[in-house]
């Protein structure tokens, strides 16, 4: 029991370890506004969540198992698993699970974050450039520079 249940525990903390360094990537190609490596980030980051969601499942019927095994309910939480068992693995995978999970919670609120500034930078930068554009300075019949909206639209690359 315990050792199929650390082997995917295993698994798992590769998994997520694997997503941290995905997110580091992340941080970096945010900060370079490096379109191109922003695309492919995301790339790697979709498939690497289907691996990621295609073992969980499996995680999720290996501790309801376990929790039979050792007398819990079937639904019972890895938690109470690792309260319960004998085996000093599983209570140390347990540990790097939870702290690897919040660096990763941390990495993505941290990159949501810079995601979003990026975002409201572009969008004001743009807005500007099309108020900009939309005045164009007319030489008038009274012999001065008269202001006037011209009928330019900027399009946003996404739209």
């Amino acid at each position: 029991m315990d050792k199929t249940l650390s082997e995917i525990l295993s698994i798992q903390l590769q998994l997520l370890e694997e997503l941290y360094r995905l997110l580091e990537r992340e941080t970096r190609e945010l900060g370079d506004m490096n379109l191109d490596g922003m695309a492919e980030v995301n790339r790697l980051r979709e498939g690497l969540t289907e691996r990621i969601e295609a073992h969980t499942e499996l995680l999720r019927r290996e501790i309801s198992r376990a929790a039979l095994d050792l007398g819990l309910a079937a639904d019972a939480t890895l938690g109470a698993v690792v309260a319960k068992t004998t085996q000093k693995e599983i209570p140390r995978l347990y540990r790097e699970l939870n702290a690897t999970a919040r660096r990763v919670q941390d990495r993505a609120a941290m990159n949501r974050e810079i995601a979003e500034r990026f975002a409201a930078t572009a969008t004001t930068t743009l807005s500007f450039l099309t108020r900009l554009i939309n005045q164009s300075n007319v030489y008038g019949a009274s012999g001065g520079y008269q202001q006037r909206t011209s009928g330019s639209v900027m399009i946003n690359k996404e739209a």
